[in-house]
């Protein structure tokens, strides 16, 4: 069949306009930054007042060393968490703030008072004992469990599954106030886990704001060519007490 030449002019605006709405797609949205990892074959665009910090502090005598996902009650998952290797660690900055106080002196505070983190984290498969790998069929569900056996901690949402595109990813949330925090405050956490193209993901969120949980939760991820689409898209309120 051969097309006439407007045809051929209209397929190829229809073909130039589809390539510009799949490019505008894959644009970060306003306010975040862009963090890719060609190891991993991922991309990340989080919300842009959160700050990239050294993640060696976190592992300490070997151990995960992050307010409300470690110290986990299972035996088992506390010793899986010794084989998370951080990849990236984002944290909202906490700024000294001057303040004069009665007797005429003054006073250091820090703010904002909300705090906000997410790790990103491999699971080691060779760091794992040969009992985990060979007995084991839910430790990466497990993983994004963990917020969840932290005491102090309750669950805020059931467990659940759901898909990024074509990608498989768990979730658990939790709430409460884990014996690190200061008496009376609250810490909300999420654990994320996914397989991805044979890298163990699990991404931790934990923020002593509802709201802050849920918007650092939209960091958008890039599952190599897929569409960029929110880890988490829904919300998670209070648990009842």
């Amino acid at each position: 069949m051969v097309l006439s030449p407007r045809t051929r002019k209209v397929i190829a605006v229809l073909f130039a306009a589809g390539l510009s709405l799949s490019a505008s797609a894959q644009m970060p949205a306003p306010n975040t930054t862009e963090w890719e990892s060609e190891a991993l074959k991922l991309r990340l665009f989080y919300p842009s007042d959160l700050v990239k910090e050294d993640t060696e502090p976190l592992m300490r005598d070997g151990h995960l060393n992050l307010v409300g996902v470690s110290g986990a009650t299972d035996q088992k998952l506390a010793e899986a968490t010794r084989c998370l290797r951080p990849a990236l660690l984002l944290q909202l900055p906490q700024t000294p703030k001057t303040q004069p106080t009665p007797d005429g002196g003054t006073q250091v505070a820090m703010t904002p008072a909300t705090t906000a983190t997410i790790l990103l984290a491999e699971l080691d498969i060779d760091c794992l004992n040969a009992e985990h790998q060979s007995t084991s069929t839910t430790l990466l569900n497990d993983m994004a469990e963990v917020v969840t056996k932290v005491p102090g901690m309750r669950p805020t949402a059931r467990p659940s599954t759901y898909t990024i595109g074509w990608q498989k990813v768990h979730m658990a949330a939790a709430q409460g106030q884990p014996p690190a925090e200061a008496a009376g405050a609250q810490l909300y956490t999420m654990g994320l886990s996914t397989n991805w193209n044979s890298h163990l993901l699990v991404w931790y969120f934990t923020s002593n704001s509802i709201d802050t949980l849920n918007r650092i939760t939209k960091t958008t991820v890039r599952f190599g060519r897929d569409q960029a689409a929110p880890l988490y898209p829904l919300t998670i309120g209070n648990a009842t007490p």
